[in-house]
């Protein structure tokens, strides 16, 4: 009987050890994952911003090598409100492929790129909810005298794209016969479209718009690629702090306390009011 209360005894104190052991390494897994980038952020006093320098009218740089354009000008009210002062950034270029590996490796706490949210792009990085909307449209030269996607879709005419699969994959579905060349910055198919080495190119709307706008030898097609879709700050996956943070300050800047900003700085660079419209806002 007392071998057996022995062996018994021993049992359950090994069984209490387990789950000690186990409680402890949970407790340990819990608190690892509650460091935060955004405690990082704060405690260095800077926001680093992963941008594109070549694609206006949201990130490009002025004459002196300056970063201008609507997504930077975001970028700093997003500094303002986290850390009291506008000046407390530094940006970082990337490229569109090189967008995602500046998030995930570290090299910035979070990107601002006029970065369209796909349910692909979600794989590799936590986007917050689209701090603007944008739908896809075409510009091309005026001396190709089209006026129509279905004009434009001939063999004889080069649209310029982007080397990403969401701009192949409207290319094949809307003008699977028109010819392709493939850039890496939205500065690289501009060009290749003033030079003649396209005929038109995919973007943006508001990029094509405010590429007409700025030069007369080009014009928007009245129909749309894609006539909904959101640009959205974008992190590292599984840091739940700081894409709440993110979230939100999208949330004020778009429809809350910022939105007086918010509007500012859209009427500046698009010359009218952001959405939501309200009525005590001029």
């Amino acid at each position: 009987m007392f071998r057996y209360l022995f062996l018994k005894a021993s049992s359950t104190l090994t069984k209490l050890a387990v789950a000690l052991v186990t409680l402890f390494a949970l407790t340990s897994v819990a608190s690892a994952q509650t460091t935060s980038r955004l405690d990082e952020i704060v405690k260095r006093d800077k926001l680093i911003v992963a941008t594109f320098g070549t694609a206006p009218p949201f990130a490009y740089t002025d004459d002196a090598g300056k970063p201008i354009g609507f997504d930077i000008d975001i970028a700093r009210l997003i500094a303002k409100s986290l850390l009291g002062d506008e000046n407390k950034i530094e940006f970082v270029t990337v490229n569109s492929e090189g967008r995602w590996p500046a998030v995930n490796s570290g090299r910035a706490d979070i990107g601002i790129a006029s970065t369209t949210v796909y349910p692909d792009r979600a794989l590799r990085v936590a986007f917050s909810r689209p701090y603007i909307d944008s739908g896809v449209s075409v510009l091309i030269r005026q001396d190709a005298k089209v006026n129509s996607l279905a004009q434009l879709n001939n063999p004889k005419f080069t649209l310029a794209n982007l080397s990403n699969p969401q701009m192949q994959d409207r290319q094949k579905r809307f003008l699977p016969n028109v010819k392709v060349v493939t850039f890496d910055t939205p500065s690289a198919m501009f060009t290749a479209v003033k030079s003649g080495q396209a005929t038109a190119l995919q973007m943006d709307t508001p990029v094509v718009n405010w590429y007409a706008a700025n030069n007369k030898e080009m014009k928007v097609l009245p129909e749309n690629l894609a006539t909904v879709q959101g640009n959205a700050i974008f992190m590292k996956p599984g840091d739940f702090q700081l894409w709440l943070w993110m979230d939100t300050m999208v949330q004020e800047l778009t429809a809350g306390s910022r939105y007086s900003e918010y509007s500012e700085i859209y009427k500046k660079w698009f010359g009218r009011n952001p959405p939501p419209q309200r009525a005590y806002t001029n």
